[in-house]
């Protein structure tokens, strides 16, 4: 789903370009500049996921030896699962409400509510079996989480179905698919090949906005490297279909004391951050040509994944 209002994005979008009207990307910058000097891959062969470079946990770049040279995989904890489900849900919500109106047609906004509620007990147990919830977490785990899908998935169709009333208020001539791409995200988990720049072959964008931006969720706490994530997606993009992507969002979500929190952040992903990027992709590369470990940090943050590893050791 996405988390922002569409006359909300677009005042975002019109005060970024105002920022930054005077700022051009560097063609040499651009995903389909792929064979130049700056983003051609230093490896062959060798393709890394946009997320495990761009979420800078580790300095050092340890996280990187331990996943891909010495084979050791992260533990799977309630943080873990928790961002699997929640985008599992956001991803199937869009596709179901757009089912339903393409079913049901233009229906008011409280009709869908109550059509889209027969669907959520469903829609939930099926994301839960489908990503073998119970197998990491306790029963009491599962529960808090069952819960929280549910808040998430009710704040979603209220959200949709008093966006749809809106939208169709104001247009004069309502037509089914005009409304649908004003009230649902146009394209959730946006397919991209990212191998011609040394990233994933399947790398999955959130959402992609017709007005070519990019948006990633997360459903941990805020971080300043996660801008990194716009960028790579953003590389992969014009690579892979070569339109220019300028713009990106990232989307906190979170639960507190069972109400739904959305913080939005908006960057223009401009030449600085891909180049800040880029050079965290060929320091990854650098560690898995020389496949040595590059050591520990002289202080590790709680929160990175590989923490109970490097320091239990």
């Amino acid at each position: 789903m996405s988390w922002l209002h569409y006359r909300e994005l677009d005042r975002l979008l019109i005060q970024l370009r105002q920022l930054y009207s005077s700022a051009e990307v560097s063609n040499e910058l651009r995903g389909w500049s792929w064979s130049g000097d700056l983003l051609s891959p230093p490896m062959e062969n060798v393709y890394l996921g946009v997320s495990e470079l761009a979420n800078r946990y580790c300095p050092t770049y340890r996280d990187i030896y331990l996943r891909r040279v010495a084979g050791v995989q992260a533990p799977i904890t309630f943080k873990t699962v928790r961002g699997w489900v929640y985008h599992a849900l956001s991803s199937r919500c869009s596709s179901l409400i757009k089912s339903k109106l393409y079913l049901h047609g233009l229906i008011r906004g409280v009709e869908l509510i109550k059509i889209l509620l027969e669907e959520e007990s469903n829609l939930i147990d099926s994301i839960i079996e489908e990503y073998n919830v119970k197998r990491y977490l306790d029963s009491s785990k599962v529960e808090v989480l069952r819960r929280n899908m549910r808040l998430l998935f009710e704040y979603f169709i209220v959200q949709t179905a008093a966006r749809l009333d809106s939208v169709i208020c104001e247009v004069k001539y309502a037509k089914l698919e005009s409304i649908i791409g004003k009230v649902v995200p146009q394209v959730a988990e946006k397919l991209v090949d990212g191998r011609l720049i040394g990233l994933s072959r399947e790398l999955r964008i959130d959402i992609m906005l017709d007005n070519r931006v990019i948006i990633d969720i997360k459903t941990g706490d805020v971080r300043d490297f996660h801008k990194y994530a716009l960028a790579g997606y953003a590389l992969a993009v014009e690579s892979d279909l070569e339109i220019p992507v300028d713009y990106g969002l990232i989307t906190y979500l979170s639960i507190v004391n069972n109400h739904v929190k959305i913080y939005n952040k908006m960057y223009f992903i401009g030449d600085e951050l891909r180049r800040e990027f880029i050079e965290i992709r060929d320091e990854a590369f650098n560690i898995l040509n020389s496949g040595e470990d590059p050591g520990k940090p002289s202080s590790c943050p709680e929160y990175c994944i590989y923490y109970s590893i490097c320091r239990g050791e």
